[in-house]
């Protein structure tokens, strides 16, 4: 409350006060923050502390002066099992020996640190885990002590160049740390100057926005009165005063005007809600009349509506009853569509019959027109068989006339000759019989034929009529189809119909509904009328108070 009470410059003031806080805190802070992480602060010098003292302590494993101490004390004369762990650990040495190797080439840039780190440390201490492993080990597990004492001298050569590279590599260490803390001091350096620099131009800008503030807070002030001086004047009635005309198009000047637009406006209004005052109270004489009247055509209008109500009561039973008679009228179109839709199923079905029997008797005709060329066939064989017999007859004779030459000699070929003619005989018979039979079977064949050819086209034309008859009976179903869609047609007007006189039934009742509320209304409508001219009034009398000049 105790802000809301003050001026607008006030609160600028007050605003102005508020982000300087804010922006000195901010300084304050982001200070302590540069002085706590520069090189050689209190954080910084906490982090080299611990880094220092883990380097102190832990010398592998990019340093293999704990594998050469192992390997110093596998000269002592120790147990099996002492030496195994010696060993064990040494292999385990090498292992994290090889994987920072790799973590080096990949993080030192090429360069003076990069290969003596890379190169120069590493193939010595290569060289060292090399000869250990093949020269100095074997010999130990062999227990060579002149092996061994070779071997602990080309490590000890080994370790030396290693050591050698290693404490090169702490030296150019050394020198780029002491560079790179030195380009970190500059840079702590030039952002504290930049922070008292960026400060003071800060400070100047709000010192420059607090002036343009105050300026913009008294013009702005000044309008604001002028605006509630004449906001009050026109709230009092008085719609003649006017808005000096504002140079300047900011909100202030848009706000004055906006108040003569508004007391333009409202004069205007004034005005026309006089007029309109004095054509209401002549207005609210004409709805008296009207009301008047309106009662006498409601009760002209309750009568009519009784009647057409009747009207429309008995259409609607009418409507009804014809509604239900095509229904059933419908309902039995329906059952002769089915009826007829089984029938041309039956006939489809019958038609497929007389197809396959068609099919049928034309395979019939075929076979019995190939068993009479057989026929033929077998006639032509028989007659080869009769000439065969009558050649054999004749042989026979001619054998027995050389048998009776021969006399005694010939009895046997006689003999032969004799039942060669017999069995030529009843061939000869036999031929004849089957010559017989072959022609009864071609006369009965031929018959055949003809019957089946007969039969074939009886099968036609009825395989043609049921066709015909289907055609017919199917634009019959067409018909009763489209019947029975007019049928649903008709119906849905009919229903459509009584609907309507329904409706129109219900509507009457309605309007019947309406005009007795009308009536009933009328009273009320003209106690409206009387508050309206009450109101009229009150309203000309409040219009009156406004002072709208000449």
């Amino acid at each position: 409350m105790a802000i809301r009470s003050l001026g607008l410059e006030k609160k600028l003031m007050l605003l102005l006060g508020v982000f300087s806080l804010a922006f000195f805190a901010f300084a304050f802070v982001a200070w302590q923050a540069i002085e706590k992480v520069r090189v050689n602060g209190d954080l910084y010098a906490a982090i080299v502390e611990g880094k220092d003292l883990v380097a102190d302590i832990l010398p592998p494993p990019a340093y293999i002066i704990e594998s050469h101490l192992l390997s110093l004390q596998l000269l002592e004369r120790t147990d099996d099992a002492r030496q195994t762990a010696l060993i064990e650990r040494g292999n385990a040495l090498r292992v994290e020996f090889d994987r920072r190797h790799e973590h080096w080439k990949r993080a030192l840039a090429p360069g003076t640190l990069g290969d003596t780190m890379n190169v120069a440390a590493y193939r010595p201490a290569q060289a060292y885990f090399d000869v250990r492993d093949r020269e100095f080990i074997p010999a130990l597990r062999a227990r060579d002590d002149k092996r061994m004492r070779a071997a602990m001298a080309v490590l000890e050569q080994r370790y030396e160049e290693h050591r050698r590279a290693v404490d090169e590599v702490v030296k150019l260490t050394n020198a780029r740390n002491a560079a790179l803390e030195q380009d970190a001091e500059r840079s702590v350096d030039e952002s504290r100057r930049n922070l008292f620099v960026l400060g003071g131009l800060v400070l100047a800008v709000v010192a420059v926005l607090a002036w343009l503030t105050l300026a913009m807070a008294n013009t702005l002030t000044a309008r604001l009165s002028l605006a509630a001086g004449v906001a009050s004047r026109v709230a009092d009635g008085d719609l003649t005063v006017r808005v000096p005309d504002a140079s300047e198009a900011d909100e202030s000047g848009r706000l004055l005007a906006a108040i003569q637009s508004m007391t333009t406006s409202l004069h205007s209004l004034v005005a026309r809600v006089r007029q309109a005052s004095v054509m209401l109270s002549a207005s609210t004489a004409e709805f008296t009349q009207a009301g008047q009247r309106q009662d006498r055509n409601i009760g002209g209008l309750r009568d009519s509506a009784v009647q057409i109500a009747g009207g429309a009561r008995g259409i609607s039973e009418t409507s009804a009853e014809l509604m239900s008679t095509m229904e059933s009228v419908n309902a039995v179109a329906g059952q002769a569509a089915q009826v007829a839709e089984g029938g041309r199923s039956l006939l489809e079905g019958m038609h497929d019959a007389m197809q396959q029997l068609q099919q049928g008797t034309v395979s019939i005709s075929t076979r019995l027109s190939a068993i009479r060329e057989k026929t033929s066939d077998i006639s032509g064989v028989v007659t080869t068989i009769t000439k065969i017999a009558d050649q054999t007859n004749l042989l026979s004779i001619n054998a027995a006339i050389e048998a009776e030459k021969a006399g005694d000699q010939g009895l046997g070929f006689m003999v032969l000759a004799r039942e060669i003619r017999r069995l030529a005989d009843q061939t000869a018979a036999a031929t004849l019989d089957i010559e017989q039979m072959v022609r009864h079977m071609q006369s009965a064949v031929s018959a055949g034929v003809m019957e089946m050819d007969g039969f074939s086209a009886e099968v036609k034309r009825g395989v043609g009529v049921t066709a015909q008859v289907g055609t017919q009976l199917g634009q019959i179903i067409g018909q009763v189809k489209a019947l029975s869609e007019r049928f649903d047609v008709v119906n849905h007007g009919m229903r459509s119909q009584s609907q309507g006189a329904r409706q129109i039934s219900e509507a009457m009742t309605q309007l019947m509904a309406g005009a007795q509320a009308g009536a009933d209304a009328m009273p009320e409508f003209n106690a409206s009328i009387a508050g309206l001219r009450q109101a009229s009034d009150s309203l000309t009398q409040e219009i009156a108070r406004f002072k709208l000049g000449a």
